[in-house]
């Protein structure tokens, strides 16, 4: 069969590339990681062809009968463009997030609530994308944290009643998102794209490193303060001018970016505890661990509820693994990673959760 006519709804309904993403059948992973490294031209139809999959199998009835309907609707859907005369924006073109043109196709319902199962597992909130713009907008709620992992690996803690927006084409043309409200940040490194945060008072331009923001909107103050690599900010009211901030720094500026009319900003160092030695600034992220011969099982509890994030096991027997210990971690991530020292597991994101295996 010649793959290379494939687009991405060719690849999703072909079984043996499902069988691929899902990791099914170990023939169907080695086949198709070969071919994908020989076709570097198909990466974009694949990326897409795999989002559906994942989107139609977020336990939401049978895969192979919903992309029959998709590959229905999408044919309706070029059709409809045709006959208004109009060009519907290719996955290529990036001008809209493709998932939206599948979710047209299947009547909204259904792959919209895929999208949504793909940031946030624990349907406390609703993520939305917007069509008009492709924007991602992820919402803390009620919750008193959500942790998300971008797919740049980077992570987030959203404060309760908190706000991102991811850039259309994040992770693809940028890295560039939108905070309201306060979020904790862990960011991996891209050579190519920068990560950058946006609020009303100023912008962060990051290359890789740990920091807080706290951006709430009607607030007569806004600051970042800096735990770990270089920051940029750069303040609304004066775009020219670059301050950069080291670690244990913080920076701080009205919500108009003018704190006075000679002085805009200040930087100071942290504000430690007096107790504990521990910068004040993240107290509401930070997880005291005590752990006494408990099971994994009962650590993953305390993790996703403190954190926000769902915790399941691959593995029966892993659930009974024991630690003992005391740790302070920022991130769920970091957590795990801790215990994986003393005795080791395995641990992976799917579909916005944490899935633990041996």
């Amino acid at each position: 069969m010649n793959f290379q006519d494939f687009e991405a709804t060719d690849f999703a309904c072909d079984e043996s590339f499902q069988r691929y993403c899902l990791e099914e059948n170990d023939t169907d992973v080695l086949f198709w990681e070969s071919w994908v490294a020989r076709h570097p031209e198909k990466k974009a139809a694949v990326q897409e062809a795999r989002y559906m999959i994942e989107v139609l199998s977020a336990r939401q009835g049978n895969r192979l009968e919903q992309l029959k309907h998709l590959q229905d609707g999408i044919s309706q859907y070029e059709l409809l463009h045709s006959a208004l005369e109009e060009q519907p924006v290719t996955p290529s073109g990036r001008k809209i997030n493709p998932l939206f043109k599948y979710a047209a196709a299947l009547g909204g319902v259904l792959l919209l609530a895929g999208a949504i199962y793909l940031f946030n597992r624990t349907n406390t909130v609703a993520d939305i994308t917007s069509p008009e713009t492709g924007m991602v907008v992820i919402n803390a709620g009620n919750d008193p944290r959500k942790t998300i992992v971008l797919p740049d690996g980077s992570s987030i803690i959203l404060r309760q009643n908190s706000t991102v927006e991811l850039a259309a084409g994040f992770n693809e043309a940028n890295r560039q998102l939108t905070l309201t409200g306060e979020a904790f940040f862990d960011v991996t490194q891209h050579a190519q794209y920068p990560f950058i945060v946006h609020t009303a008072a100023f912008d962060i331009k990051v290359l890789g490193t740990v920091f807080n923001v706290s951006a709430y909107a009607g607030s007569h103050q806004s600051e970042t303060a800096l735990f770990k690599g270089k920051v940029e900010v750069t303040l609304a009211s004066k775009p020219e001018e670059k301050i950069i901030l080291q670690p244990n720094q913080k920076f701080t500026t009205n919500a108009a970016g003018l704190s006075t009319p000679a002085n805009p900003f200040k930087i100071v160092p942290l504000d430690a505890d007096p107790v504990n030695h521990k910068a004040r600034e993240i107290a509401w992220v930070r997880n005291r661990l005590e752990i006494e011969n408990e099971p994994l099982e009962a650590i993953a509890g305390k993790l996703e509820k403190w954190y926000g994030i769902r915790v399941t096991f691959a593995d029966e027997e892993v659930k009974h693994y024991r630690y003992s210990g005391t740790f302070e971690s920022e991130t769920i991530l970091k957590a795990l990673d801790a215990l994986q020292l003393s005795y080791p597991f395995s641990f992976k994101m799917v579909n916005g959760e944490i899935i633990i295996s041996k």
